[in-house]
């Protein structure tokens, strides 16, 4: 009885060491953790960023996640954050995979895929100079997408013009086809840019310059005699005015304007009538005044204002250079020294005296009709374009 008591004993203590030890194997066995993962965006361009979120990722108490191993495709990086961002810079789709590690070396990994859109490229045929007066066009329709979709065009035709009115100089839609057109009609370089959008909502911008250049000219002069006239009917004491603009497209190099008054029905008393007349040029603050006369009994009574050289006259070729013959005309016309008489031109016709004034108490000259005739010598322009493009 004694001995198989001892081995009976011997036995127990041996099984119950066998299922301590089996415990003390299951607690040191690694414990997996649980890998989650979100994304803001799963489908970005080239350039942009994605950021990804693995913090609600667990491991089973006790044990803590210790670090996060993330594989983008186009890097990798161990951190012990669970929220970072990555930029990709090469287009496609890529597999990111993350692998979430505890502190007793288990782990578990997640992946997610990313689309990343290559960008279009923009591109610009035309012109890099041209003379005013020309009708440029811009052509973008070489500019492509590397996964050929569809593009959309926005034009911005000059950046010194702010078409839309947001305070933004740059950004301005005026045109949306693949071509912009658009007549050079000022010198000077002008600006402007071409976003192209592909079918994905990704843009390429480029931009384009254009320099504007004068044109240029041969002036020569042409003499001209211009005839206006104007007749009517005054009586004693009475004014008439006349306005008008002789020098349109020209200059004036002279003048002889003369009035001439009727001859009286009853000529009793020599000299017949009396008129005066004044011009007056409010541009060139110039005026001059003249009564008429009756050199004899048998002539009418006339008065005449006459000037001559009032501009230069050039006699030789002169090569200009400007945007378009209008404003070539209109510098000419302004040039310094050689535009008096430009604007308006006013004469002034009163009856001062028409005689004889009464004869048996009676008038038989109330008024008097009149004529104005007025020469003109103008300088007329004649401008030819030379070295057209």
């Amino acid at each position: 009885m004694k001995d198989i008591r001892g081995l009976t004993g011997s036995l127990l203590i041996a099984l119950l060491l066998s299922v301590s030890l089996a415990g003390c194997t299951g607690v040191l066995a690694p414990v997996s953790p649980t890998a989650r993962l979100e994304v803001d965006v799963d489908s970005i361009h080239v350039g942009e960023a994605v950021n990804f979120d693995a913090r609600s990722s667990t491991s089973p108490d006790p044990t803590l996640i210790t670090s996060y191993l993330w594989d983008f495709g186009v890097a990798q990086r161990n951190s012990s954050n669970g929220y970072v961002s990555q930029v990709f810079n090469e287009p496609g789709r890529f597999e990111v995979q993350l692998t979430v590690v505890n502190d007793v070396g288990g782990e578990d990994s997640i992946s997610v895929s990313i689309y990343v859109n290559a960008l279009p490229v923009a591109a610009i045929s035309g012109p890099t100079a041209v003379k005013t007066g020309t009708i440029v066009t811009l052509d973008g329709s070489s500019s492509t997408d590397p996964e050929n979709g569809v593009l959309q065009y926005k034009w911005d035709g000059d950046w010194s013009k702010d078409t839309n009115s947001d305070g933004n100089f740059q950004n301005d839609v005026d045109e949306t086809n693949s071509t912009l057109s658009f007549l050079a009609d000022s010198s000077g370089d002008i600006r402007g840019s071409l976003t192209v959008i592909d079918d994905k909502g990704a843009t390429s911008t480029t931009t384009w310059e254009i320099r504007i250049l004068e044109r240029s000219f041969n002036v020569t002069w042409r003499q001209q005699t211009m005839t206006v006239s104007w007749d009517g009917y005054l009586e004693q004491g009475e004014s008439y005015e006349i306005t008008h603009v002789p020098s349109q497209g020209s200059r004036i190099f002279g003048f002889n304007g003369t009035l001439t008054l009727a001859r009286d029905i009853v000529p009793a008393q020599w000299p017949e009538d009396n008129f005066t007349m004044v011009v007056s040029v409010p541009d060139s603050g110039w005026n001059a005044k003249v009564e008429t006369k009756q050199d004899s009994p048998t002539t009418n009574s006339t008065g005449s204002i006459e000037r001559t050289d009032m501009n230069p006259f050039p006699n030789e070729p002169t090569t200009y250079t400007a945007d378009s013959p209008d404003a070539l005309l209109e510098q000419l016309l302004l040039e310094p020294g050689a535009r008096f008489g430009q604007g308006e031109w006013i004469w002034k016709l009163t009856a001062d005296q028409a005689d004889p004034d009464l004869i048996d108490q009676i008038d038989p000259d109330p008024g008097n009709d009149w004529e104005l005739e007025v020469e003109f010598i103008i300088l007329v322009p004649v401008i030819l374009e030379v070295g057209m493009l």
